[in-house]
């Protein structure tokens, strides 16, 4: 069956009862990573101490309770009784050890940065404190103490992240409303938990999680019902995705994220910061998105995209000129580096092999030509752009980052000297970061937070273009689905309408 063909049945296909049928296995396909789809699979098979429901809003997880002392800068969480799968009680030593276990240098954890907003978090996540100096405690067996460093607002969100889900020793003993035995299978099969208290308030017996390179593939596989539920990764295969726009299926979302190149400081003509700031100003953002794909994308010029905690966004300080102005100024950048229509400047951009994100360079190819510079593109997998980037063998590469809670430092910490995005590090604006981290009033960390963006931006590491979207393709028997900006939609609350399961 052609796609075409698929698609067009899958306009007249009834849509069921919408009773749930408690025995449906849901089938759902990442179209991204394997790294991914486990990360999905742990939000369905751990807790942490927070958790949130299908609107993104955030729940109590294995704390049945929290309040705030020490004006703000310390945490208590009360414990529910539970216990793990081989009957031993879940005690808040527990809690503690998961946390300097994410917090050491061995942990590999993706969010561990983060946790330098907790008391000492900062020199525990840099090596130069050891994880049992990290501001968590235990004062008795069901209370769990956090002390932050200054002000964190997103704490609770962030605590729901399946990164900080509570283990024991270690070892991943499900403490969620699903389990997994192996999260190398394909599909990852999870089973609902018998061991959860209130197990039996989950709606669907099974989860069969693939994780699928190509959109494309994914999205031939919805439109043969080979799946429930695609879960795009980025603006990757949105694209196709638009084509089932007429059956509803598609769910587009805005992020808290942020488009863009990740620009090579180290070597080259972009070592020089005034080519960085030309290429920076010379692109027209405004209706980018509606051009390519119909759909809106905020243009973002700074480092941090529009985020709640964040009115007032921190701009570069030629964006308030006119475009022809920055135009002229970028082409004034560009003469006084060395650069000209007899010697002009011929920049690489190294995309992942998708063909949204080649339309988008090709668009901003156009606007960088009415400077006299030349863009050439190079296409890889996703995992050889990703080394790509890792080994800086790149001018400039593209980053969609996102992030599921509210905070600028997921967008400021990646351009930290620690970090070496790109080589980049200004050792000044470091420094303004660890104040703002440790700034207990939230309107004076915000503006401290802004400082060191400023700081940051007028340095150029990186060209951002636009906050993506999130897109999905969600069957229409599939129910409980919420869009959300932080992209919040655990899979154990889905359910499937009776009469509409089918086998993985």
């Amino acid at each position: 069956m052609s796609f075409r063909v698929a698609f067009l049945a899958l306009l007249v296909t009834g849509c069921g009862s919408s009773e749930g049928d408690r025995g449906a296995t849901l089938r759902a396909d990442i179209a991204g990573s394997n790294a991914e789809a486990r990360r999905v699979a742990t939000a369905a098979s751990q807790a942490g101490l927070t958790s949130v429901d299908g609107t993104g809003q955030v729940v109590p997880g294995l704390a049945s309770s929290w309040r705030i002392a020490d004006d703000g800068l310390s945490v208590i969480f009360r414990l529910r009784p539970r216990s793990w799968p081989d009957g031993k009680p879940v005690t808040a030593s527990d809690v503690v050890a998961s946390f300097r276990h994410a917090s050491s240098a061995g942990s590999h954890n993706p969010l561990r940065t983060l946790l330098s907003g907790f008391e000492n978090g900062a020199a525990v996540v840099g090596g130069t404190k050891p994880p049992s100096a990290l501001g968590v405690g235990a004062p008795i067996d069901n209370v769990v103490e956090i002390r932050l460093a200054g002000a964190m607002p997103n704490l609770l969100a962030m605590l729901a992240e399946p990164e900080f889900a509570v283990t024991r020793a270690g070892l991943k003993l499900p403490l969620g409303p699903f389990r997994v035995d192996d999260l190398a299978t394909v599909p990852i099969a999870l089973d609902r938990n018998p061991a959860m208290p209130g197990s039996g308030a989950v709606s669907i017996a099974g989860i069969a999680l693939t994780a699928v390179d190509d959109p494309g593939a994914a999205i031939a596989r919805f439109a043969r019902d080979r799946t429930d539920l695609v879960i795009g990764q980025g603006l990757a295969g949105f694209d196709d995705a638009r084509l089932l726009a007429a059956s509803k299926a598609l769910r587009v979302e805005p992020t808290w994220g942020v488009y863009g190149y990740l620009v090579n400081t180290t070597r080259g003509p972009l070592a020089d910061v005034r080519v960085r700031r030309a290429l920076a100003m010379a692109i027209d953002r405004d209706d980018l998105g509606s051009r390519l794909f119909g759909v809106a994308l905020p243009p973002v010029l700074g480092l941090v995209p529009p985020l709640p905690s964040q009115r007032v966004p921190v701009l570069p300080d030629w964006a308030i000129a006119a475009p022809a102005a920055r135009l002229e100024l970028a082409r004034q950048l560009l003469t006084a580096a060395g650069f000209s229509a007899i010697a002009p400047l011929t920049v690489t951009i190294s995309l992942p092999d998708a063909r949204e994100h080649a339309l988008v360079a090709a668009a901003i190819a156009t606007d960088w030509a009415r400077i006299g510079v030349r863009t050439l593109t190079i296409a890889r997998p996703d995992v050889l752009h990703a080394k790509t980037i890792a080994r800086g063998a790149f001018e400039l590469a593209l980053v969609e980052r996102t992030s599921a809670t509210d905070t600028p430092l997921a967008f400021l910490l990646p351009f930290t000297c620690a970090a070496k995005a790109g080589g980049y590090c200004n050792a000044g604006a470091d420094a303004s970061l660890a104040a703002a981290v440790a700034t207990a009033d939230p309107v004076a960390q915000a503006a401290t937070f802004g400082g060191a963006e400023a700081a940051m931006i007028a340095d150029t590491p990186f060209i951002p273009l636009f906050a993506p979207i999130r897109w999905a393709l969600v069957a229409r028997h599939v129910t409980g689905w919420s869009g959300n900006a932080g992209g919040q939609h655990p899979l154990a609350l889905l359910g499937i309408a009776r009469g509409k399961s089918s086998k993985p």
